[in-house]
């Protein structure tokens, strides 16, 4: 099971309070509880949004902003591959690698730690 946040879980209660599970206990159904069809996502999506102050056109873009959030709070490129489910490190950095802050001044601080007393 992927790790989810007390926050997380607290909203998806909620939900499951208010609208009940649908067929087969899914948390996210049509109005008759069934599945939410493909051809009838971004329609699901764009009235669940709705009114919010929430800039996610979609699941594509909600994902990437899963990745850039998991980045900014210093989550490693395995991390973020895992919770994506990219194949490799490598496919997460050709998306994401200009999200991950530049390190510069951290190697040489690490450098000068390490080295800097000897010299």
């Amino acid at each position: 099971m992927r790790p989810r946040s007390s926050f997380l879980a607290d909203v998806v209660d909620r939900h499951i309070e208010v609208f009940g599970l649908g067929e087969d206990e899914l948390i996210f159904s049509d109005a008759k509880g069934q599945p939410i069809r493909r051809n009838r996502f971004g329609e699901v999506w764009r009235r669940a949004v709705k009114g919010l102050e929430f800039e996610c056109t979609g699941p594509h873009q909600l994902r990437h902003h899963y990745a850039s959030l998991l980045i900014a709070h210093g989550e490693s490129v395995k991390v973020v591959q895992a919770r994506l489910g990219h194949s490799s490190a490598s496919e997460t950095l050709d998306t994401y690698a200009h999200l991950w802050p530049d390190s510069e001044e951290q190697t040489r601080a690490a450098v000068g730690a390490a080295y800097g007393r000897s010299v």
